[in-house]
């Protein structure tokens, strides 16, 4: 019987146990994968060669048992800014956490803005929360994670490290999602590559993940897993799998700046770059149990029409190793809505670029986050 290439359904399921296997079905299915997805295997082999009269080799032996999966998937929401996407579980094992966002409307601010990452509190509530995005007077809204408590109207909200304040005019209402990166407590998963009547498993995976942006298209994230055999079987592909249907934006009518300009850019990509390192162990049939993030070093790269150094000035910021602000945002419905804020980037490489005769300045860059406590090169909205 012939298998035919394009029947392929992903799946995936968060570990209750790292490194042990969980029972894929048909709900952990429900994540639509660009073609082609792929599952590969990479055991270790060795090498017998006794000496002996003849040079003959002795066959290899398989030792410890890894693999990888690489796929790709559309950016797009759930359509509802209280419910999860299908490939959140796909980004928290690439080293992210997802938080609840909240937002509540002020005032004028005094003595701001309010910092990316700093603590408030509310005067009357008690209540204390994290600040997502810096928001500086005339915003109408503040966005934050709950950390105690309630914020409510009327509360006097102060920045711990600004001394930012404004005034809650409303209580607090839910705005979608946060991603952020942490380095510890990622979780790990089950996953499945289920080819057209055969499934090719794998367990106790971790990965890495690139955004990549091209304007008039959705954007897509392009995931490489590292994980443990667990099995190839004959096994049929799934029915009555449930798949999200919302609709992915295109990157059209986007407001897009870096260091508070905005740059005409044609394409993107951020790669978090993780370091995938396999956690041996001895007692295991495949000797390993599952794979561990050990660190990431966060890249990017876009390509900005060229323009005067009086409206930004590529090689001096370049030169003088200048962090800016980064904010790209785009989409027109609730539930569907995405803005990467990043904090701090600086120049690595400034080159010429051309697109069709006009002039590029083809650009990579590092991503940076605080000394203390980190862990905030990057914080992806779902709104």
């Amino acid at each position: 019987m012939s298998m035919l290439i394009r029947k392929r359904q992903l799946a995936a399921k968060i570990e209750a146990v790292e490194g042990s296997a969980e029972t894929l079905l048909a709900a952990d299915a429900g994540i639509l994968v660009n073609f082609s997805p792929k599952a590969s295997y990479d055991p270790q082999m060795y090498q017998r060669d006794p000496v002996r009269a003849s040079l003959t080799k002795m066959g290899k032996l398989a030792g410890k048992r890894s693999a990888g999966i690489d796929f790709s998937i559309e950016l797009k929401g759930s359509g509802s800014v209280t419910v999860e996407p299908e490939w959140m579980r796909l980004v928290r094992a690439c080293g992210f956490q997802s938080n609840t966002l909240k937002k509540i409307s002020i005032g004028a601010i005094t003595s701001g803005p309010y910092r990316h990452g700093e603590v408030i509190t509310g005067d009357t509530s008690g209540a204390v929360g994290r600040v997502v995005i810096k928001t500086a007077n005339g915003a109408a809204s503040l966005y934050y994670v709950a950390l105690t408590g309630v914020f409510e109207t009327g509360d006097h909200i102060t920045g711990a490290d600004s001394g930012a304040v404004s005034t809650a005019s409303s209580d607090p209402a839910s705005a979608g999602f946060e991603i952020k990166p942490i380095s510890s407590s990622v979780v790990s998963l089950t996953m499945g590559l289920y080819e057209d009547g055969v499934a090719k498993l794998l367990k106790g995976c971790r990965g890495t993940v690139k955004f990549n942006f091209k304007i008039g298209e959705p954007a897509t994230l392009d995931f490489s897993f590292k994980g443990v055999e667990h099995g190839v079987t004959d096994t049929p592909m799934f029915t009555g799998v449930s798949f999200d249907d919302t609709v992915p934006p295109v990157l059209l009518n986007a407001v897009m700046s870096c260091d508070g300009v905005s740059l005409n850019v044609g394409e993107m990509e951020i790669d978090v770059s993780n370091t995938l390192a396999s956690k041996d162990k001895i007692d295991d049939a495949k000797g390993i149990l599952s794979y561990m993030i050990t660190g990431r070093d966060m890249q990017g790269s876009f390509n900005p029409e060229m323009v005067p150094v009086a409206s930004h000035d590529f090689f001096s910021k370049w030169f003088s190793n200048t962090p800016m602000v980064l904010d790209l945002a785009y989409g027109e419905s609730d539930g569907n809505k995405f803005r990467f804020y990043v904090p701090g980037i600086v120049y690595n490489k400034v080159d010429d670029g051309d697109r069709d005769g006009i002039q590029l300045a083809q650009t990579s860059f590092d991503l940076t986050g605080s000394m203390e406590p980190g862990d905030d090169e990057l914080a992806l909205l779902l709104l």
